[in-house]
């Protein structure tokens, strides 16, 4: 259990500095962290070869700089979920289409207004076993963060802790 709070402070102390960096043309941001082997249903929706930096992608703040930078409505990398090893901490990969399975997606409720795709993806995705969590944080710089179909909080007393309002509640 203490992993698992070690892991999600990890992922709430990134997404709150890709949020604090984000400019005015941020667009929003979709992230899987997983654990290896990565066994996910996904497809590149650009070369990633292409891609600079090279991946992956080591460390936090080299991470946090890529995920604010590659978010910003003129990059051509800022669509899809990118993934984040979370055992070495390293973006293996960007610009992913991530495509749950139809049955981890659960039906909106009676009355409920749509959601975007990316954000139903992520819930499901986030059910998904090698992966650890999911996370969206909208072009507002509101973070969600998902692990099996639920919305997580960040711990009172982190650098993100509840304090935070651009932080979802459950």
């Amino acid at each position: 259990m203490q992993v698992i709070a070690l892991a999600s402070a990890l992922v709430f102390g990134l997404l709150h500095d890709v949020r604090a960096s984000r400019r005015s043309t941020f667009v929003g941001l979709g992230v899987i962290f997983y654990s290896a082997p990565m066994v996910l249903p996904v497809a590149a929706l650009g070369d990633q070869s292409l891609f600079r930096p090279t991946l992956p992608v080591r460390g936090r703040s080299p991470i946090v700089r890529v995920l604010a930078e590659i978010s910003e409505a003129a990059s051509p990398w800022h669509d899809g979920f990118h993934l984040v090893d979370i055992g070495t901490l390293e973006l293996t990969h960007v610009s992913q289409f991530l495509a749950p399975p139809l049955p981890l997606i659960v039906p909106p409720a009676t009355g409920a207004l749509p959601s975007g795709a990316r954000h139903v993806a992520a819930i499901a995705g986030s059910r998904i076993e090698s992966v650890f969590c999911s996370a969206v944080v909208s072009g507002e710089g509101v973070v969600q963060v998902f692990r099996q179909g639920n919305v997580l909080t960040p711990l009172a007393g982190t650098p993100n802790g509840e304090s935070d309002s651009n932080l979802a509640r459950t």
